[in-house]
């Protein structure tokens, strides 16, 4: 019984990797190095300045509600 069990945690485990055939490849250098474009880093930033006001702004409300 262990040894089916160890059997299938093996397999089971190998095959969610993805052949790196199966992989595409990049279309240019910057996708090749994983650069962010100038939009996706200012979407980034906004996302993380609500993130951080509504943060504070909830710890601001629950010592205040105390």
């Amino acid at each position: 019984m262990k040894k089916i069990i160890i059997i299938l945690l093996l397999f089971s485990s190998c095959a969610s990797s993805k052949p790196s055939w199966d992989r595409v490849n990049p279309d240019t250098l910057f996708e090749a190095i994983n650069v962010k474009d100038l939009e996706t880093r200012e979407k980034d930033k906004n996302i993380l300045k609500v993130l951080s006001f509504s943060t504070l702004t909830f710890i601001i409300y629950t010592l205040t509600n105390r």
